[in-house]
């Protein structure tokens, strides 16, 4: 991945794909292990009864979370690095978003 800057400013074009990889990584580290940590309480659940008065395994639980975390983080990740995209084009008509390199030099020892 890589941010293109054009006569000193940002593309938002580029900087999509680094926001929402950032976020589907970052919300990944925090939800996944939280969704493993709740697997062993699922299939340790007693049955239940569903709406048609059938008995349902509590293992069943399982498989739900782990199909559905993937694809809800990838739509979060699209829908909040989009909604960042927007936010910062509109706040582009108003003020610039420069990009300035700054070359960090060690201290002289004395």
């Amino acid at each position: 991945m890589e941010i293109k800057v054009v006569d000193g400013n940002l593309t938002l074009t580029s900087l999509f794909a680094p926001v929402a990889v950032g976020y589907a990584i970052g919300a990944g580290v925090i939800f996944l292990p939280m969704f493993l940590l709740m697997t062993p309480l699922m299939l340790m659940s007693p049955g239940m009864v569903d709406q048609s008065e059938q008995a349902v395994s509590g293992a069943i639980f399982v498989f739900a979370p782990l199909i559905m975390l993937p694809l809800i983080l990838i739509m979060q990740s699209v829908m909040f690095g989009g909604l960042i995209m927007l936010g910062l084009a509109i706040y582009r008509k108003w003020g610039a978003i420069r990009v300035v390199s700054v070359r960090e030099l060690p201290e002289p020892r004395a």
